[in-house]
């Protein structure tokens, strides 16, 4: 049964990437279309700045961070589980799994929130 909830949840997972993947890509690639600026204005460092100060782009970012890595950790998990293990073995593969998500989590988070909180000239 617990299987049964992971599996469903990374498969859950997916159309919380595309869209919020989507969102990303609208507005680091597809600025001129929808914001009427240029790719590179929208890559400058105050514009990205300005961008992260947003609560919105906080809460999005790391959903998305949240949501990618789960799935993605998840689908390593279930390859590498794949492999003739033993028990001990297959329990470490999944604590080394989960504390390298939740380190790379806690990293992406710390970035985003930087951004989020990083004063202009100090």
């Amino acid at each position: 049964m617990r299987e049964t909830r992971l599996w469903s949840l990374h498969i859950l997972v997916l159309p919380i990437i595309a869209i919020l993947l989507g969102m990303h890509f609208a507005v680091m690639h597809y600025a001129p279309v929808f914001y009427g600026m240029s790719v590179e204005e929208a890559r400058d460092f105050d514009t990205m700045i300005e961008r992260g100060k947003s609560v919105t782009q906080l809460v999005l970012y790391i959903l998305l961070l949240a949501a990618a890595l789960y799935h993605g950790m998840y689908g390593v998990r279930g390859i590498i589980r794949e492999l003739p293990l033993t028990p001990a073995f297959a329990k470490i593969v999944d604590i080394g799994i989960v504390s390298f998500g939740l380190f790379i989590f806690a990293l992406g988070t710390y970035v985003t929130w930087w951004t989020f909180s990083f004063k202009i000239g100090g």
